[in-house]
């Protein structure tokens, strides 16, 4: 059984909570948008890529640096909540995931 190692950062989708400087992510099951990263919902690979698209981006838990336990907390309430911020970092990362989904659709 595939092991559920992936988020899915959105780019169609602007957080109204944070000024609009963090990114948001698809919460568990597909159920919704964070924008804090302990809520963010793991997904098979399979799954990731296949809900997938040019605007919402399958992205390995260790490029934020945490273990995957950080994302897989029950908590209700989180004392300390991440948020992954709109920089350089990320507009590469979403960059090079659209030129090969894109890359990818013109290939089929």
């Amino acid at each position: 059984m595939e092991e559920k190692e992936y988020l899915i950062l959105t780019t169609r989708h602007k957080d109204m909570l944070f000024g609009g400087d963090v990114h948001l992510f698809w919460g568990t099951n597909g159920g919704g948008y964070t924008a804090i990263l302990q809520r963010a919902g793991l997904y098979t690979k399979e799954k990731a890529y296949k809900l997938g698209g040019e605007g919402d981006i399958p992205v390995h838990y260790t490029v934020f640096g945490k273990d995957k336990s950080f994302f897989e907390s029950e908590e209700k309430f989180i004392q300390m909540p991440t948020l992954y911020s709109i920089g350089k970092e990320s507009k590469n990362l979403i960059a090079d995931w659209q030129y090969q989904f894109r890359h990818n659709q013109t290939a089929l």
